[in-house]
């Protein structure tokens, strides 16, 4: 998988202007300590969900419990427009298909639709085509005349074809184009080069069921993937309403935006109403506005002041003309409910259009009384977001293409169950990832009470020639979502690279696209006024006006963003100065499980001898060698990747919790679309949670116990050091609660302590630097730490464990004959009678090296035994691995994986050893950090199989 994009993407790193950034440390240094004491009575904990019984269990009473959040309980609207829905087509001559339809192929492309439908006697009506989804550019033609064109890929579009059709029968024809898109592609395509066009489009979609091209969600491919239908309409009519809620005013502004398609002038007047949504209220009805302004005249303009001197400052009518009309109405929401995640309680607004005495249109429109916005007014740190005037943290995880596959579908009990899913996850957001979708997917979120950030479908550039296009795509973006009170954040590009990604000829530099953000920050604000705006997620050429937001994978594109072990000690990548910030992706691959692969997949994925990299997508084969051991069969490949998974996901997740600058993350992907093709999923399309799915689930638990330690091997005698955190994503504030510290030893409570624990609101504290000894073990012993958060009641809040191990010490007794070669520069040795090949790691330095060689040195050794190292003199872990090496005649003992002279990833040597004229020679690149338990037993059977004389 050498052209995998985005391996590609994280190797080449972060740019940036580095002189305006700064590099955030960790910012909890001095920490009181806390002894343990011996002895001490348990608490009792209950234990955490870890099966998908007990997920599935959870997900049934949620379902109950929000089930009330579901109903429409306003009264019945009548609706004025009648629509027929076209469902069957004739695709490029040939095949018959029902909508919606979506597949290949990528790349510039052509495809026509083809149907008749019925027009009976309009009767005055004005008749529309509408198309809720088409990818990408659309012809819309009728009875062989031209109807109207869109570009793009999300947003619903609508021609008047009055003029076009005739009663009874009428042909329709829909010509769709595709394109390659801005950046270009060179998957899927059979091309080798990497091609570039015009579409907008970044790196997600619905994908189809094609194993070879469709289950890798990322393809751009092309469709009606929505409905298509003709409505009958009166000749003024409603196009759109819009609730912007002002709740802390104690009202909210209606918008409604009416369409008159006749050149005469027309006297408008409304009633709306208001009802509860979900729950059972009339906050008013029919309550009757007229289509008026204070007429006014222009400053110094005494001609006109003279003429309208009787009039000036008084109501004046504002009639709809010809085309496009929108009307404000201020409207009381004394008292109002207000929407929140646990409690997401809508109104429901109800308009009627009056002309000429009579009711023209009717549209009605959910909203819910909510405000979301950003604090910019602190001088210390800016950016922290507030929802409903309080502190919140957005808590989630990306998503590729499951939602849309539902609403496609017309799924929504299984959308209702994946919304839920997200929250039973403890998620309070999700980011819908560079790309808006369909309008029902919001419409769930605001019932359910999840919050999305929408990002418009823009990756790494933005092509010179379609500026005009892409602002014009922010404010169908916005015109999209802004009625949805889940709708809280949007963004306009995702990972935009230094120098127009090397292509200034063709993309913006970096000061223009800051115009264009500039310009979609018009558009979209003058289409709601209150929307937060964050211009980039995952920033490769920072800095921004705004929120910084970078993309972190150093536990899988390894070290990518910043190393593991700064990260977990608390540092973060280089941001602007004075703002809160974000990580927008962060996660690891962990494969499907095996009854999903076995369902799905092609027998030849599967032939024993396992070759994992015949999974089309998976990126498991070439890089799993940063991280764990190679497996020999399909079932050890799934343990082994989602137990990392678990691990990698719990790392990160918490230091981000921890970071109390860290207002919003997301990570990288939350459910598989398809049965493979990108596994960074925490669950699979068959809804089966993944490992990381819980360790995800405790990480977002929204009061978190967090224990974190450097150094996770000990020796005997050695003080043990681990620090303790309550990580606060609520509103509380107390001093009143304790924590709880237990050790264990197995099962047996060996020693205790306790401390006051102060919560701050919506902030991180950093408790105790818990401290004991244990004092002597046989061989190698593993220890628990458990940290219980108990209230004022002495009730269990939350709780966390750390497990450590403790070594019994081993000497190390040098001998002459071991020849120990540690420090090696990239090039080519002769050593021991080999060629000896020496390079950098390809990836940057690993933590990680395999033991799995079945070399008598390394038999005692566990799996994850050489990983995560301490380092003494940094304090802090760090790499063990800083280059690789090749040896033929060497027998390996310590195996990695880098790049060979074709650039694939291959199996490469951490150290190995060969009999030579008398002498053991060892070539080990591994930095043995002796102060490491581990290290120091490695050293010691070195030279111990040495003294054997074994071969």
């Amino acid at each position: 998988m050498a052209n995998d994009q985005f391996i590609e993407i994280a190797a080449g790193g972060i740019g940036g202007r580095a002189e305006l950034l700064y590099e955030p440390s960790p910012k909890f240094t001095d920490i009181e300590i806390c002894e343990l004491q011996d002895g001490g009575e348990r608490v009792k904990t209950e234990k955490k969900m870890d099966t998908a019984e007990e997920m599935r269990a959870e997900l049934k009473k949620m379902r109950e419990e929000y089930a009330p959040f579901l109903r429409n309980l306003a009264p019945e609207l009548p609706v004025m427009n009648k629509r027929v829905d076209i469902k069957e087509f004739i695709l490029d001559g040939k095949e018959k298909i029902t909508i919606p339809y979506y597949g290949g192929p990528v790349g510039y492309a052509k495809q026509v639709y083809e149907t008749k439908f019925n027009i009976e006697e309009a009767l005055g009506k004005e008749i529309y085509i509408c198309i809720g989804g088409a990818d990408y550019e659309a012809a819309v033609m009728i009875n062989g005349e031209f109807a109207g064109r869109h570009e793009g890929f999300f947003a619903p579009f609508e021609f008047n074809i009055t003029e076009l059709v005739h009663a009874g029968e009428n042909d329709l024809k829909i010509v769709l184009k595709n394109d390659f898109i801005y950046g270009g592609i060179n998957d899927f395509c059979g091309t080798g080069q990497r091609l570039e066009g015009d579409k907008l489009y970044a790196a997600t979609g619905i994908g189809w069921d094609d194993s070879q091209i469709g289950w890798h969600h990322c393809p751009p491919g092309m469709g009606l993937y929505d409905d298509v239908y003709i409505e009958y309409r009166n000749k003024t009519h409603i196009s759109d309403v819009f609730v912007r809620p002002l709740p802390f005013e104690n009202k909210a502004e209606v918008w409604i935006e009416v369409e008159n398609t006749e050149y005469v002038i027309k006297d408008l007047n409304f009633t709306i109403s208001v009802y509860g949504q979900n729950f059972k209220e009339t906050v008013f009805e029919k309550m009757p506005f007229e289509a008026e302004t204070i007429y006014y005249a222009g400053m110094g303009d005494s001609l006109t002041q003279a003429d309208v001197k009787d009039i000036m400052g008084k109501p004046l009518k504002v009639p709809a003309e010809k085309g496009n009309n929108v009307y404000k109405f201020m409207i009381p929401m004394e008292n109002a409910k207000l929407w929140e995640p646990k409690t997401p309680y809508l109104y429901q607004v109800q308009v009627e259009l009056i002309y000429n005495g009579e009711v023209a249109d009717t549209r009605k429109r959910q909203f819910g009384m909510r405000e979301f916005r950003q604090d910019l007014d602190n001088e210390e740190m800016k950016g922290m977001f507030m929802l409903n005037g309080k502190k919140t943290r957005l808590r989630g995880a990306n998503t590729m293409g499951f939602e849309q596959l539902d609403v496609m579908r017309g799924d929504f009990d299984q959308l209702i169950d994946d919304i839920l899913l997200a929250k039973l996850c403890n998620m309070n957001y999700l980011r819908i990832t560079q790309r808006p979708v369909q309008e029902e997917f919001y419409d769930y979120c605001d019932m359910l009470g999840l919050m999305i950030q929408t990002d418009l479908p823009l990756f790494g550039c933005m092509r010179r020639n379609k500026v005009a296009e892409g602002i014009r795509q922010a404010e169908e973006m916005e015109k999209l979502i802004r009625s949805h009170a889940s709708c809280v954040v949007v963004t306009y590009i995702n990972e935009p690279f230094p120098n127009a990604k090397n292509q200034p000829h063709r993309h913006l530099e970096r000061p223009d696209l800051e115009n264009f953000f500039t310009s979609c920050d018009y558009i979209v604000r003058l289409n709601n006024p209150d929307r937060v705006i964050k211009h980039v997620d995952g920033d490769y050429d920072p800095p921004t006006e705004g929120m910084p937001d970078n993309h972190c994978y150093p536990t899988w594109y390894n070290g990518h963003g910043i190393d593991i072990g700064k990260l977990y000690k608390g540092h973060w990548m280089q941001v602007k100065p004075g703002w809160y910030y974000g990580c927008g992706e962060f996660g690891t691959e962990g494969l499907e499980c095996t009854e999903v692969m076995r369902k799905y997949y092609p027998a030849e994925w599967l032939v024993e001898p396992l070759d994992i990299g015949k999974i089309v997508g998976a990126q498991t084969k070439d890089l799993h060698r940063f991280f764990y051991d190679t497996q020999d069969n399909v079932e050890d490949w799934v343990e082994h990747s989602q137990r990392y998974q678990a691990l990698a996901t719990k790392l990160m997740a918490e230091s981000y919790r921890r970071d109390s600058r860290m207002i919003s993350f997301a990570i990288h992907l939350f459910i598989d679309a398809w049965p493979s093709g990108w596994m960074k999923t925490i669950m699979d399309c068959d809804r089966n949670p993944k490992k990381a799915f819980f360790a995800y689930k405790n990480a977002l638990d929204p009061i978190m116990v967090s224990l974190r330690t450097d150094k996770w091997t000990y020796f005997e005698g050695e003080e043990v050091s681990i620090e303790a955190f309550i990580c606060n994503d609520t509103n509380l504030e107390t001093k009143d609660y304790k924590m709880r510290y237990e050790l264990y030893a197995g099962d047996e409570l060996i020693k205790t302590s306790e401390k006051q624990a102060e919560i701050k609101n919506c902030d991180v504290t950093a408790i105790s630097d818990i401290r004991f000894t244990i004092d002597e073990v046989v061989d190698r012993e593993i220890f628990t730490l458990k940290a219980i958060l108990l209230d004022e009641n002495g009730n269990v809040v939350n709780y966390a464990t750390q497990d450590i191990e403790v070594f019994e010490d081993v000497e190390i007794d040098v001998n002459d004959n071991v020849v120990i070669i540690d420090d090696l520069e990239p090039g080519e040795y002769q050593i021991a009678g080999e060629n000896v090949k020496v390079k950098d790691c390809g990836m940057l330095p690993l933590h990680f090296v395999s033991r799995k060689t079945g070399h008598p040195i390394v038999e005692e050794f566990r799996e994850k035994d050489f990983s995560y190292w301490y380092n003494e003199d940094e304090d802090m872990i760090t790499p063990i691995l800083y280059k690789t090496f090749t040896a033929d005649g060497f027998t390996p003992v310590l195996a990695t994986g880098n790049k060979d002279e074709n650039g694939d990833w291959d199996d490469a040597l951490a150290c190995a050893i060969k009999e030579y004229e008398g002498k053991l020679y060892v070539i080990c690149l591994t930095d043995l950090r002796t102060e490491n338990p581990v290290a120091k037993r490695f050293v010691s059977n070195i030279y111990s199989y040495a003294e054997k004389g074994e071969n």
